[in-house]
């Protein structure tokens, strides 16, 4: 986001507010759906990407902060920080690899979901000084790409008509 204005600013606000319906409606959904613990299928994630291509990286990382504040107020401290550690982690390597010009939507989403994944498991390991819950990385990992895929595949589907409906290229837009 090089110049911040009204319509930059109104933008962020609403994908602010899908963000978190994205993630009350993903708080719905019951966990033995997964059958592992705190996996969620990463739906508010795609306010984050949309943000990217909308505002820009600093509208995306404003995106990023108020979804875990919702977290934090919603869920609680450990919540909020481990939600914090993953959205930033996972903006950053949607940043580098969008920015990269060699990966799609698929291929971002997926790697952020593991990005995001490893970044929470490392904050639980330090806030509970146990790194033994490393151990189901291998897991977490996985379901990324499940859950990527799915978050990437609608990610494709939604930016380029909603590119097309603002009258921008998704494509020449600052990240």
């Amino acid at each position: 986001m090089k110049k911040s204005s009204a319509k930059t600013v109104a933008y962020c606000a609403m994908l602010c507010a899908v963000s978190t319906v994205l993630s009350m409606l993903e708080s719905a959904i019951p966990a033995p759906v997964f059958l592992v613990p705190g996996c969620r299928l990463g739906l508010s994630n795609l306010a984050v990407i949309i943000a990217i291509f909308i505002t820009g990286s600093m509208g995306a990382a404003s995106v990023a902060v108020v979804k875990s504040l919702f977290v934090f107020v919603t869920r609680g401290a450990v919540a909020g920080v481990m939600s914090i550690c993953g959205g930033l982690f996972s903006l950053a390597v949607m940043l580098l690899l969008f920015r990269s010009g060699r990966f799609g939507f698929l291929g971002v989403s997926v790697a952020s979901a593991a990005a995001h994944n490893a970044a929470q498991l490392a904050a639980a390991s330090l806030l509970i000084g146990d790194f033994s819950v490393l151990s189901v990385l291998w897991l977490y990992l996985l379901l990324s790409v499940v859950t990527g895929a799915l978050t990437g595949t609608a990610a494709g589907i939604i930016i380029p008509p909603l590119g097309r409906a603002l009258k921008m290229s998704i494509y020449a837009k600052e990240r």
